[in-house]
């Protein structure tokens, strides 16, 4: 089992007329993202909703060539859970909306994720999180990257 917890902020290193990004903003670029993940992240080539769930939905993803079953839990304006419920990589991933100390908003990004192909506590498990977690950094990069370019086409 293997875990990462890290938030990236929002808003730092604007280029010249790039929007600010309010919490509404990112609260529905990640509905967006949870619905249909593909724009969002790099290594999803298939993202499909199988299930509308009172309080989020289910969904098959294919990500890094692994089929995968997530039920998604909103907690509306501030999070998303990703549930894994069938695959061979199982566990939790959160995206959460933040404020950091100084005020600006933070996405932050945790998982705790077990692989059935991996023995627990091993260098395979060991190297293979550490490749993870910095997949994962991009793609939160580029999960507010993406939120911008729908808010710069006055698509949110």
């Amino acid at each position: 089992m293997f875990s990462v917890d890290r938030s990236v902020p929002v808003n730092a290193g604007l280029a010249s007329g790039d929007p600010v990004l309010d919490r509404d903003q990112v609260w529905e670029g990640l509905i967006m993202k949870a619905r249909d993940a593909k724009p969002f992240v790099h290594l999803m080539t298939h993202c499909e909703v199988i299930k509308e769930l009172p309080d989020g939905i289910e969904r098959d993803i294919v990500f890094r060539g692994m089929e995968l079953t997530e039920r998604l839990v909103y907690t509306p304006k501030s999070k998303v859970e990703f549930i894994r419920t069938k695959g061979i990589e199982m566990g939790t991933i959160t995206n959460e909306i933040l404020e950091g100390a100084a005020g600006g908003l933070h996405l932050r990004f945790a998982f705790t994720l077990e692989r059935a192909d991996m023995e627990a506590g091993s260098r395979e498990e060991t190297e293979f999180a550490a490749g993870y977690a910095q997949g994962y950094l991009v793609s939160v990069q580029k999960t507010i990257d993406k939120i911008r370019e729908l808010v710069r086409a006055g698509r949110l």
